[in-house]
């Protein structure tokens, strides 16, 4: 039988498009662009072209070729077909540039330096500025002092921009007059009343996380953004003691919402916010609401044992509202008690908890835990539980300064194994900088944890020392093997011999 050859562009265009579907697009588009009639065609496929992601591609200087590449020879041949743009700073002012871009109305600004985000957002020159009209759909990501800070995400909306830089320029350009939707997150509470104080007629939506909910003198000047929203979403996960005298009167105002998200750790209240409270303090001010989603963690209220509310008692009145949710409390002795209640399924992304207590469940969205108490040791049991319920979790913090105590002795559990290893097989980040040493140990010592993707550390440098013997200790290796980035409380002057063999990824 004599041999034969097939050219890829003999295959049909249904099999080549399958092909190149499997690819990033981008990559299509940068290598197959010009070469050839059949290839050019099919890349410059609406499937290849709707969406551009530059950020990826471009890293840094050195890769201005493929951004001449792109601006010399690809977008202006597909820029018809873009209705989505993510760029950085090296390519923002070329791309926008060289096209109309007709269909564009999703642009996203990722790592911007804060003086280019200022000349951007208000300077009637800039390029951003020409498409103002079309774009429906805006985020921007902000880099202060290196580090990355996303600030603004807008759907259905002409420009805005963070208050603390932007939204006090009485020269801006843009008007936020006709925002329906808004996401953006925000360093405490006199930002949201600024935000709230601006000219946002026609917001429905507002989704706003809050870094810190401190007193604040200001207040709103307008009830009417507040009382048209349609959806409302707060989550903060620092403490707040301003539960009752700021965010209850805020959304009393919110009479028409129909959504409304709140994930909030209030301290030093009176009394639990119950379904009770939620019910006839706040849901029933919204006879519109039909969909309530909250996971609330209530501290440090002052009250007898004898006295704790059972679950039942905290979650019958949401359950007659036909809320389904979850709930458990928790007492030390002295005299406070603390409660958790919260929507189920449970959706959030990060969980915070303040006890050596967790509720029954799987909450397979939780990707960030955080584990917290001044009252009772985490124990062995304890992380074998969230081990399970939390299968999906990558990011791990634990603070508690309380010895375990009914940790197995080193040698048990070294030799006999007679304790289950727990397995956090998709935890990449670990943070024990604020937990004693037995939950460095508890962690990095493979006979009682595994962590097989762990590549970042946070831990006190003294304490590392301790558990690892100097970085001698077998029982840790196989945990801290694959680490690549370390942060310590206090970075030594110089490693000990066998830090780097411990760490070889360092």
């Amino acid at each position: 039988m004599s041999n034969s050859t097939l050219n890829i562009v003999d295959l049909c265009d249904e099999l080549l498009l399958n092909i190149l579907n499997k690819l990033n697009n981008v990559d299509v588009l940068y290598s197959l662009i010009g070469v050839n009639k059949k290839l050019d065609r099919l890349a410059r496929d609406i499937t290849f072209t709707q969406s551009i992601n530059l950020v990826t591609t471009l890293s840094n200087e050195h890769d201005n070729s493929i951004l001449d590449r792109f601006c010399l020879l690809i977008l202006q041949r597909i820029q018809h077909n873009i209705e989505c743009l993510t760029l950085n700073s090296l390519s923002v002012d070329r791309v926008l540039r060289i096209g109309n871009y007709s269909k564009l109305h999703k642009l996203s600004l990722v790592n911007l330096p804060i003086e280019m985000a200022c000349r951007i957002f208000n300077d009637e020159s800039s390029l951003v500025y020409t498409f103002r009209h079309q774009i429906s759909h805006l985020i921007v990501t902000i880099n202060i002092d290196n580090k990355s800070q996303d600030i603004l995400e807008i759907w259905y909306s002409d420009l805005l921009y963070s208050p603390n830089a932007f939204i006090d320029s009485s020269s801006r350009p843009y008007y936020s007059s006709n925002i329906s939707y808004l996401n953006v997150r925000l360093n405490n509470f006199n930002d949201c009343i600024c935000l709230l104080n601006a000219d946002l007629s026609q917001l429905q939506t507002l989704v706003v996380e809050i870094d810190t909910i401190d007193k604040t003198l200001m207040t709103i000047n307008t009830t009417k953004i507040v009382s048209n929203l349609k959806c409302f979403s707060l989550i903060s996960f620092h403490e707040t003691i301003e539960y009752d005298a700021k965010i209850v009167p805020l959304l009393q105002h919110m009479s028409k919402l129909e959504k409304l998200i709140l994930s909030l750790i209030v301290d030093q209240r009176n009394s639990f916010i119950d379904g009770n409270h939620l019910v006839n303090g706040i849901l029933s001010k919204m006879p519109d609401l039909h969909t309530f989603i909250f996971n609330i963690i209530t501290k440090r209220v002052i009250i007898e044992e004898e006295f704790l509310p059972t679950c039942d008692n905290i979650l019958r009145p949401l359950i007659e509202k036909e809320y389904n949710a979850g709930c458990y409390t928790d007492y030390c002795t002295f005299s406070k008690g603390q409660c958790h209640i919260y929507s189920l399924p449970f959706t959030f992304e990060c969980m915070h908890i303040f006890t050596s207590k967790f509720p029954d469940g799987l909450f397979v969205n939780v990707r960030h835990f955080v584990a917290g108490s001044d009252w009772h040791p985490f124990e062995h049991e304890f992380f074998a539980q969230i081990s399970k319920a939390l299968p999906l979790l990558n990011k791990l913090t634990v603070r508690n300064t309380n010895g375990q105590e009914k940790k197995l002795p080193y040698l048990q559990a070294k030799y006999e194994q007679t304790s289950s290893v727990i397995e956090f097989p998709h935890l990449t980040i670990l943070n024990v900088g604020g937990a004693s040493l037995d939950y460095v140990e508890q962690f990095l010592f493979d006979f009682y944890t595994r962590l097989t993707s762990l590549h970042t550390l946070h831990v006190e440098y003294e304490l590392l020392l301790f558990a690892t013997q100097y970085f001698t200790e077998d029982a840790a290796r196989a945990n801290c093997l694959k680490v690549k980035h370390i942060f310590f409380d206090r970075r030594p002057e110089m490693f000990p011999e066998n830090f780097r063999n411990y760490f070889p990824l360092l």
